[in-house]
Order: structure tokens, then C-alpha cells, then sequence
């Protein structure tokens, strides 16, 4: 299903993926006593207005960067974003071919992560919890296999292809009516569960720093 590239990735746990997180902060400035080291520590952990620039173009600040968040705060960040660059594709003129290529390579890989994480460690959770959702979580991976589908074909194409900005645009869509559905329907159920949303956020969150690292 997927072209050379996606099943690599997937063999070796290394592709470039969603730019959130997972990257370390500039190293604090040298404390001489232990007082200025944890005054140090606290400034870097503190809510600043400073910003850190990923290599995907994404910008967070370093009070985000560093927030622990739970499976579903760290879910509709990524769907956030991903949203934000089909917006921005759309944007594009005709001519500029060069940044089209570029961003849509980076919606291709940021989705591959993003469904990764869900189908490796969310989807079982949310199964192995409740029976109630185990139609809801058959129609997601449905839906997965369509978007990896057509992420596949677009990853093999270039702009100026027949149909190739109509495929990013249905695959806008699909990511659109998946997260739709996710956020209005799954999540408040998954609330409502007995599940640490917090620990199963941060076991999301490193494996999502993992694949990073690897890349």
C-alpha cells in the first residue's frame, strides 16, 4: 500500500514525523551554586513568550514544549496543526510548485506519525478498555487505510501531475471529517473511561520522541 519510503519508515522506526515536541530546549546558562541553578531551571520552565522553531516550520513555545499532555490535548494539537498546513496548501498558487512539494511531503509524514501513534498505542488502549467503542475504533483504522492510501499516491506524484493538487485536497478532507468525528464523538466517550489519560499521553508522547530521534 505504501511506497518505499512509508515502508521503510516502518521496518526501522525512523521517519521524520510531527514537528510537536520531543526536541531539547536550549541549554540553560551555567548556575554556579545550586540556588541559581534551580532559578535557571524554573525561568526555562516558566510560561515565557519565547518560541522554538522546529524543522518542519512549526513554532511552539518552550511553556508547551515542556507541558506535560494528556492523550487527547496532545491528539488535537497534532490535528491542529496538521489542519493548519492543508490550509496553507490551499493558499499556494499554481506557480509555486517548489513550496507545495515541500509542505505537502510534511502533511504526508506528519500524518504517517500521527496514525502511527494511534493505531500503537491509543486504539488498543481504548479497546482493551471498553467494548462499547470497538466499532468506533474499526471505522478509524477504515479510515486510516484510505488516508494511507492516498498519502501513498501523493508522496509518489509531483505538483503539476494530473490531479495531484485535487488528491491533497481529498486527503484535506478526509483528515477533516477523521478528526471531526474523533474530537465530537470518541474523545468525549474516552473522557468519560477509566483510563490515565495522563500516562497514556506520555507513553504517546515518547514514542512520538523516539520515532523523532531516529529520523
Amino acid at each position: 500500500m505504501f511506497p518505499k519510503s512509508y515502508n521503510s519508515w516502518q521496518s526501522e522506526g525512523a521517519r521524520p514525523g510531527w514537528q510537536v515536541g520531543g526536541l531539547p530546549l536550549s541549554s540553560c546558562v551555567r548556575s554556579r551554586t545550586v540556588g541559581e541553578r534551580g532559578m535557571a531551571h524554573a525561568r526555562v520552565m516558566a510560561n515565557e513568550p519565547s518560541t522554538i522553531f522546529m524543522n518542519g516550520g512549526f513554532t511552539m513555545t518552550k511553556a508547551n514544549a515542556t507541558k506535560p499532555q494528556d492523550a487527547i490535548t496532545l491528539l488535537k494539537s497534532q490535528h491542529d496543526e496538521v489542519k493548519a498546513m492543508f490550509k496553507q496548501f490551499d493558499e499556494l498558487g499554481e506557480r509555486a510548485t517548489t513550496s507545495k512539494k515541500k509542505l505537502a511531503t510534511e502533511i504526508c509524514e506528519q500524518l504517517i506519525m500521527h496514525t502511527a501513534i494511534e493505531e500503537e498505542i491509543f486504539y488498543p488502549a481504548l479497546r482493551e478498555t471498553s467494548k462499547e467503542m470497538e466499532d468506533m475504533l474499526d471505522e478509524a483504522f477504515v479510515e486510516h487505510a484510505s488516508a494511507k492510501d492516498l498519502i501513498a499516491q501523493v508522496q509518489e506524484m509531483e505538483p503539476g501531475d494530473d490531479l495531484y493538487d485535487a488528491k491533497v485536497t481529498v486527503l484535506g478532507e478526509y483528515v477533516a471529517h477523521h478528526v471531526e468525528e474523533e474530537e465530537e464523538e470518541m474523545f468525549p466517550k474516552v473522557r468519560k473511561l477509566k483510563l490515565d489519560l495522563d500516562a497514556l499521553g506520555a507513553e504517546m508522547a515518547a514514542r512520538r520522541d523516539e520515532l523523532l530521534a531516529s529520523a
